[in-house]
């Protein structure tokens, strides 16, 4: 199937939410997982939860979050222009807007800095500081999809320079007079969580109850990302993201 992504963001309406979308294809794709899959369900997350999405995209987990946790505070990161546009849309149309959620045009990393982003037209969720982990899905769209629709897929990348800062260094910037927890921690970053993850301190990975990572297996970071949680004083579940290509996992890790 061949991906086209139109100049103007499409408007989609489900029974569940309305939003606008770069990538019709890939949109209805995460809609599915978040939405109808349900794989960020956390159990007995409070209502009045403090929630940080790191990788945000277009803002469809932040959306569900809200919709399903109205009094959640949410501290949403996503560093591509393209995709940090649609995200403020998207919280707009939906109503939810400062101080609900805090969305920043931000990359999150193990240190500040300022690196490149290549970012695909036809799948910006997939966008990334890593391009040769997607050289590797490309090799393997090829192998089950034929050349044409891989093209099509990763095709026409650009790269664009973004603002990457420690988490903990913002969460202190944010909330100066400090935070009582941090009740879930969503991680989808396209191969560089364990960064974001080394990019807080102990003070604030004390106050996380709930952290949930999406890696790739032949990423090879997995292993790492579980060690550092288990010395956080989590307990870790490994589930394969059903919905998701061959390889893909999701930790899921609670505090003990």
């Amino acid at each position: 199937m061949t991906m086209t992504v139109s100049n103007t963001p499409e408007l989609i309406k489900t029974d569940q939410i309305s939003y606008y979308a770069i990538s019709k294809i890939e949109a209805q794709f995460i809609h599915k997982e978040i939405f109808v899959d349900h794989c960020y369900d956390i159990p007995n997350l409070p209502s009045d939860a403090f929630i940080v999405d790191a990788g945000a995209n277009i803002g469809l987990f932040s959306l569900y979050m809200k919709q399903k946790h109205p009094k959640a505070k949410i501290l949403a990161f996503e560093p591509a222009p393209e995709c940090f546009d649609v995200l403020t849309r998207n919280l707009a149309l939906n109503g939810w807007t400062l101080p609900g959620v805090t969305a920043l045009q931000l990359g999150l990393s193990s240190k500040a800095g300022t690196l490149p982003l290549t970012y695909f037209p036809n799948l910006p969720g997939n966008s990334t500081l890593l391009p040769e982990e997607k050289n590797k899905l490309y090799e393997e769209a090829v192998r089950k999809r034929g050349k044409e629709t891989a093209d099509a897929r990763f095709g026409g990348a650009v790269k664009v320079d973004v603002r990457l800062e420690r988490l903990s260094d913002v969460l202190r910037e944010q909330y100066p007079d400090g935070l009582e927890k941090i009740d879930l921690l969503k991680v989808d970053v396209e191969g560089a969580e364990l960064d974001v993850l080394k990019g807080m301190d102990d003070e604030h990975w004390k106050l996380v109850q709930n952290v949930v990572v999406e890696t790739w297996e032949p990423s090879g970071i997995r292993p790492m990302i579980e060690a550092l949680l288990e010395e956080k004083g989590f307990e870790i579940t490994l589930d394969k993201a059903e919905w998701a290509p061959d390889q893909f996992y999701m930790i899921t890790a609670r505090r003990r």
